[in-house]
């Protein structure tokens, strides 16, 4: 499998000039400074949007106080406000980012979302669906198995099924964007750069895995290891299928399933635990599976056609 990796139509597009060290080095400057500025240019209209629909910027800063003290949210509204937070800031950031990296690179900035011609909106949405199908059962059941399990927190957001509608439909909408953000400089951007300067596929899938596992600061080991494989599936689904489209698809119905029925939106980080030896297969099991969907859908030719696969 690895060969048809190694003829991946998202690095198709690499030239010498993707090796340039000057615009690489400016990209970590002057992206970051424009990263910075646009999350709070969206911190912002998000903190304004509650303010004018929520009662008033005393709300609005009463919700900036549950973030701001790391607090749990509780309600629909303050978990609305940190989703949509979550979703603008890191939306803003990742397209400013990128954005100025195609700038310096005279790339297109569509060219690190997909090889193909427009972006596959069927692809985004068969990951969604495939992920939901397959792996999702495994991450209900393992909560379920947990002595710990918090409980579903659809079923404690609201006590009415309007109010739990709602959540679904903010959970969905919002870690779809959030997801494509990280996909967008993870898998998107990350993987042009890597594989411009290592063109083995396998250096290109774990140095995506290992960053995009270092950059959630979790001290724990059993979470970075899940997070490696999470990176290195995701990154395989890009470079299989030409895109991070379908690779948006699988993290946010990650994300999804885990906000909807396993865990609640949390500020804080994990404290510090012992290692789970589970983990040593959960991880590669977790990695199986994502290299098994991506190979699903490159090998089945009516999803090929579906998704309109055949074209990148």
């Amino acid at each position: 499998m690895l060969a048809e990796l190694r003829q991946s139509p998202f690095l198709d597009d690499l030239t010498p000039a993707d090796r340039r060290v000057v615009p690489l080095l400016l990209t970590l400057v002057v992206g970051v400074v424009a990263a910075l500025l646009a999350a709070v240019i969206c911190g912002a209209a998000v903190f304004v949007a509650f303010a004018i629909g929520g009662g008033g910027v005393g709300s609005a800063e009463r919700l900036m106080v549950v973030i701001g003290g790391g607090q749990t949210p509780a309600g629909l509204t303050q978990i609305a406000f940190v989703i949509s937070l979550l979703a603008f800031v890191n939306g803003g950031m990742a397209l400013a980012f990128v954005g100025v990296a195609a700038m310096l690179h005279d790339r297109r900035l569509a060219s690190y979302f997909t090889a193909a011609p427009r972006f596959r909106w069927r692809l985004l949405l068969l990951g969604l669906g495939l992920f939901a199908l397959t792996i999702g059962p495994l991450l209900l059941a393992s909560a379920a198995l947990d002595p710990k399990a918090h409980g579903a927190p659809l079923l404690a957001v609201s006590p009415d099924l309007g109010g739990r509608l709602a959540y679904v439909a903010l959970t969905v909408s919002l870690l779809v964007i959030a997801a494509a953000a990280e996909e967008l400089v993870f898998r998107g951007w990350l993987i042009k750069i890597v594989g411009a300067w290592f063109p083995d596929p396998r250096v290109v899938l774990v140095l995506s895995g290992l960053l995009f596992s270092a950059i959630h600061f979790d001290p724990n080991l059993d979470a970075f290891l899940v997070r490696l494989a999470m990176g290195v599936g995701l990154a395989w689904m890009t470079l299989r299928l030409g895109g991070v489209e379908f690779a948006v698809g699988a993290h946010a119905a990650n994300n999804i399933l885990i906000l909807l029925f396993i865990q609640p939106m949390s500020l804080k980080p994990d404290p510090p635990h012992g290692f789970p030896p589970e983990t040593l297969v959960v991880a590669p099991l977790m990695l199986a599976g994502y290299v098994a969907l991506a190979e699903i859908v490159a090998r089945w030719a009516p999803l090929r056609r579906w998704t309109r696969l055949a074209i990148t």
